[in-house]
């Protein structure tokens, strides 16, 4: 089957005990934002979560607190609070992630977005996508990519490795260069609640354009043990440039693609 090469990340909630106590007093913020006590509780509770996103307490991309946290604060149950998220989570306004918890979404994005990556490939062939970070790290851009961006040479890229599954199956590896200037904050992805062009969109750059360059190479030992075929297999190579609408470079991505993995979708 063909898959198409994209790009998965997420904004990370916090994982520290600092970071839980700070979305245990927005819980308590929340709580005083409800509306008159004639609303039935669950109301009570989505509206005030969406009056706190409204105001950027929970900018897109961030946790929201937690069931428990949230039912502590409103004085009542999990069930309570889990039906208040249910409402926003219908509406694309909130995503759940199993084991990590609630973020603030941005509504349906992927249908207003012109380019795609690999998660909305794999969802349209009825796969479940994966994403498994590799390495992440920063580095300076260096001259070949400060003539690409447009920013200095000693200015700083956020580099990332990944390893996308579809249904279990290693698809492809990617690697990915992103300017730390155009979006503050993006050290803190974590690639398993949004991607990394819904991260951009939420950030108020969104791809407008994607350059690629395709090309066929044969896969070294490291990277054929990961995608889990022979070293030295083919496999399809795709170098990737996106653009915001203003023609601004805001990544550079090269991905392969084992041959057994199928070929390339275009979309006109």
């Amino acid at each position: 089957m063909a898959h198409v090469v994209g790009h998965n990340a997420t904004v990370r909630g916090g994982d520290d005990a600092s970071a839980r106590a700070r979305a245990f007093d927005a819980g308590a913020a929340i709580a005083a934002a409800r509306l008159g006590d004639d609303a039935p509780l669950y109301l009570q509770i989505r509206h005030a979560i969406e009056r706190s996103i409204a105001d950027g307490t929970y900018p897109p991309g961030s946790a929201i607190p937690s069931e428990h946290e949230l039912a502590a604060a409103f004085s009542t149950t999990r069930l309570t609070v889990r039906n208040a998220i249910d409402g926003l989570v219908e509406r694309g306004v909130i995503r759940r992630v199993q084991g990590k918890g609630a973020f603030v979404a941005q509504g349906d994005v992927e249908s207003r977005r012109r380019v795609s990556g690999f998660r909305s490939a794999a969802g349209a062939a009825s796969e479940v996508a994966s994403v498994r970070q590799l390495s992440r790290s920063i580095r300076a851009a260096g001259p070949l990519y400060a003539e690409l961006f447009g920013i200095d040479e000693d200015d700083e890229l956020y580099s990332i490795r990944r390893l996308n599954c579809a249904d279990g199956v290693p698809a492809s590896l990617e690697q990915t260069l992103i300017p730390v200037a155009l979006f503050p904050g993006i050290k803190d992805v974590d690639v398993s609640v949004f991607s990394l062009y819904e991260t951009y969109e939420m950030c108020g750059r969104p791809v407008a354009l994607a350059q690629e360059k395709l090309d066929v190479v044969a896969l070294s030992t490291r990277d054929a043990g990961l995608l889990q075929v022979e070293p030295g297999s083919l496999a399809l190579s795709l170098e990737c440039v996106s653009f915001d609408a203003d023609g601004c470079a805001i990544e550079h991505a090269y991905a392969l693609t084992p041959a057994s993995q199928g070929g390339y979708i275009y979309q006109f």
